[in-house]
Formats: structure tokens, sequence, C-alpha cells
């Protein structure tokens, strides 16, 4: 009897522990007495806990189903803190005033996401600075020259990105940086579904394993080599403009909006292939993510698009843009005569490349 006891009440403890929530402790010097300290669901923005500070320490406790992404904020600062947890028991140590050196212990999933953002910070951060001084520059040379250097700053991040997640192939921190980097990078897009392939346990569980089984389904579609699905929508005047109606040339389906600087950027090299190919069975079909027709008409008129324009005015809810996954723009897919894909994302003197190789 004391055997069958002993071993009931293991199995007590067991389940007790697993079902323990989060708990997050600090003890921060700089924090004021009585301040409201709250911690918020970084995916749904709900609030899971909130206490007050006494002494420069406070306590919250809650549960979530998933290691996620949580922000912990401190009524009256602006200053949030990211915490990558689940049902652990973190404690944070240090000042508020200078939250980078701000250290925790007790959760594995937030060691990784700083070792994350500690390797990834400081080689993203130039790559943005470069990126943003290619739409300012108008000198071209200048612009070609900053091109190369994005290349090999791009090159840099992806590498070390991928080097993480072959290191934490089965936490879920990856997966959220593989959100993140397939919305930033297109090499990372076309590789995303191997990538999300070789990841298992954890890294397969939650909302952002949730997003990423979504996302990868929708890469399948667009694929080079496939026929890119049908699709209507109503052009600038409210007429409906079906895809298969375009069935016969080359057609470029690009994604845009007049608010997106990137776009802009790239649509004088859209227009001088549209002039240079347009005689030979080649034609453009915009799909813009605006809102507002005006600045959608305005942007059209101002940057000399002369082609098909085709919008439903919903942003981000596009409906084409999501059928076919689109979680960022510029994005195009360039089809031959048949609707066969022969080419995805392509950009600068690549498109112009793909169409000399194809129409004789």
């Amino acid at each position: 009897m004391k055997k069958i006891t002993g071993v009931v009440m293991l199995l007590v403890s067991f389940i007790t522990m697993n079902a323990q929530g989060l708990k997050v402790t600090g003890e921060l010097k700089n924090l004021s007495e009585n301040t409201e300290v709250s911690l918020v669901d970084g995916v749904t923005n709900q609030e899971i806990a909130k206490s007050k500070a006494m002494g420069g320490k406070f306590t919250l406790t809650g549960k979530t189903e998933n290691a996620s992404i949580f922000l912990l904020g401190f009524k009256g600062l602006q200053q949030k803190i990211p915490l990558f947890i689940g049902n652990d028991d973190i404690l944070l140590q240090g000042d508020l005033n200078e939250v980078n050196a701000i250290k925790y212990s007790g959760s594995n999933t937030q060691d990784v996401y700083l070792e994350y953002m500690a390797v990834i910070t400081p080689l993203i951060e130039p790559f943005i600075k470069t990126m943003q001084s290619i739409q300012t520059e108008k000198d071209a040379v200048k612009k070609d020259s900053l091109a190369i250097v994005s290349g090999t700053l791009e090159g840099k991040v992806t590498n070390a990105f991928l080097q993480l997640t072959s290191k934490y192939n089965q936490s879920p921190v990856s997966t959220l940086f593989l959100i993140q980097f397939a919305n930033m990078f297109p090499s990372i897009k076309g590789d995303m579904t191997n990538i999300y392939g070789s990841f298992s346990g954890d890294a397969k569980k939650g909302p952002f394993a949730a997003m990423l089984d979504k996302l990868v389904t929708s890469a399948e579609i667009g694929k080079v080599g496939t026929v890119l699905p049908e699709f209507k929508q109503n052009d600038v005047n409210g007429k409906s403009v079906s895809l298969s109606s375009l069935r016969g040339k080359f057609v470029l389906i690009d994604f845009w909006a007049s608010w997106c600087g990137p776009c802009r950027a790239e649509n004088p090299n859209v227009v001088n292939a549209y002039n240079a190919y347009k005689s030979k069975g080649f034609t453009v079909l915009g799909v813009s993510l605006d809102q507002d027709k005006s600045k959608w008409l305005e942007a059209i008129k101002k940057d000399g698009l002369a082609w098909t324009q085709v919008s439903d005015l919903k942003y981000w809810n596009n409906a084409v843009a999501k059928q076919f996954g689109i979680e960022s723009i510029p994005a195009n897919f360039l089809i031959d005569p048949n609707g066969v894909v022969i080419g995805k994302d392509l950009r600068g003197a690549d498109l112009e490349r793909v169409l000399a190789q194809n129409i004789k």
C-alpha cells in the first residue's frame, strides 16, 4: 500500500509541476514605488498579469499554453522589455535605466532569444541603414555601389541567421525569427519550406508555428514551374479584370502600394522593362494594397504606370495578396503565355534579364 501511495504522490507532484504557470519576478533599480507593472501577450495583445512594484521588486503570475513573446511594461514609461517565455519562473535583475544590461535567469527560451538579438542586431542595423540610403540616393553610380554593399551585408545577416536556426532548430524562438526574416529577405522566403522542415519539437508548436504553417502552404503557390492560380479584381474604373484574360502574354503580376517607399523606388525599373518589351508580348498587371483610391490614382499617374491596375482597397487584407501569401511588398510573379511562373520577386536588372532570356 505504501508503494502505491508513493507512486500516486509522485504522479500528483509531476502533474502539479507541469500545470504551474509562468512567474516573472523583477528586482530593478530606478523603478518608482507603486509603479504598475504589466505583462502583455505580444501576439494577442491581451494582458496576462499585472502588479505593483514595491521597493524596486514585483512579481507577476499567469499561464500560457506555449512559449511566446510577451512585453513587460511599466505604467508611465514608454520602455517595454520583451520576454520570450513559457510557463517559466524567470528573474530579472538590474537597472531600469540600463535595460540592455538587465540579467535574466530561469528561462531557456529567453536565453535563446537574447542570443539571437546579440548576434543579429549588430549585423542588421548597418543593412537597414544602407537600404534607407539606397531609397534616398539620387546618383545612379552611388546607388549601384550601395546596392553592392547591401548585398554583402544581407549575406552576413542571413548566414548568421541560418547558423542560429541550425543550432536552435527545436526552439520556438527560431520559428519567430524565420517569420520575420522570410518577410525581409527573398532568399530566406524562397528557402522557408526547407528551413521550417528542419525544425522539430517546440519549434513546431504554438502561435508562430501556426503562422508558419500557413506561410509554408501559401509559399507553394507561385513557385517557379507551377501555373499561377486564377484571380479577379476590379480596376481603377471598377471593371473586373481576371488574370486569365491576359493569357497569351508574358505578364508581371506586381504587388505594390502608393505608401510603399521601396515599391515606388522599384517602379522606374518596371516602367523601363514594360517600355522595352510591351511590343513583344509583355505586360504588367499591378495589384495595389492601397486603401485611399485618390492616393492610388495619384501614384499611378506620377510614376507613369501605363498598364492595368487592380485593387480592392483593403490594404493588407487585399484578397489577391492574401491568396498568394504576400506578407511584404514589393513582390511579383512573372508568368509565361501559358500562365506558368518563370520568375519571382524580380527586382532591378533581374526583371529585364529574365525577360531577355525568354522573349526572343
